[in-house]
């Protein structure tokens, strides 16, 4: 029995949410009827323009009401919408954050892993440079192995920038997709 309540009044409430301006106007409406009929039941009686104003006084505050109603559902609605849309930025930086460290891990773990040994063969090289300056051969494999290591250097370089700049776009995404959401859904004055 009480789910059949509460099935009833969430389709009420439903339908009071999506059609509030005609729920509006059907208690307007119906007060109006009560206060006709009230107003011919004393029809024989001598009625002054002050009797007339008297019964239907509270037509003009229930009209003021129901535009009060409707203003603050409007309110509410666009107060849904903006907690929704900060809702969803939230998520999504949440899950850039996430994106962000897990990118940072995988970055100082090649840098542990890759630049360490390339200072060991870096300083390695220039010392076997300077012991054998004169050998053209041995400087030309040298210069190769610097050469290469250069190119890892510079290519996680280029990982972590990458990385980076990828993050701002898929940021910047995301902040043009809101923006746009939030101005399509905002009602127009």
């Amino acid at each position: 029995m009480k789910s059949i309540f509460s099935i009833i009044w969430s389709k009420v409430k439903g339908f009071v949410e999506r059609y509030p301006v005609i729920v509006a106007a059907v208690i307007i409406y119906l007060y109006y009827l009560l206060t006709s009929l009230n107003l011919f039941q004393h029809k024989g009686q001598k009625q002054t323009v002050l009797d007339y104003v008297m019964e239907f006084d509270s037509l003009f505050f229930m009209w003021l009401a129901a535009a009060a109603l409707l203003q603050l559902q409007r309110i509410r609605k666009s107060f849904r919408q903006e907690t929704e849309q900060r809702h969803k930025i939230e998520r999504v930086l949440d899950r850039q954050q996430i994106y962000n460290s897990l990118v940072k891990d995988i970055t100082m773990l090649l840098q542990d892993n890759v630049n360490n040994p390339l200072a060991v063969i870096s300083v390695t090289t220039q010392e076997i440079r300077r012991r054998f300056e004169s050998d053209a051969e041995i400087i030309r494999w040298l210069d190769r192995i610097d050469g290469a290591m250069k190119r890892i250097h510079y290519t996680i370089r280029d990982l972590q920038a990458y990385e980076a700049q990828k993050l701002i776009e898929s940021s910047n995404e995301v902040l043009r997709e809101t923006q746009a959401a939030a101005s399509a859904k905002t009602p127009k004055s």
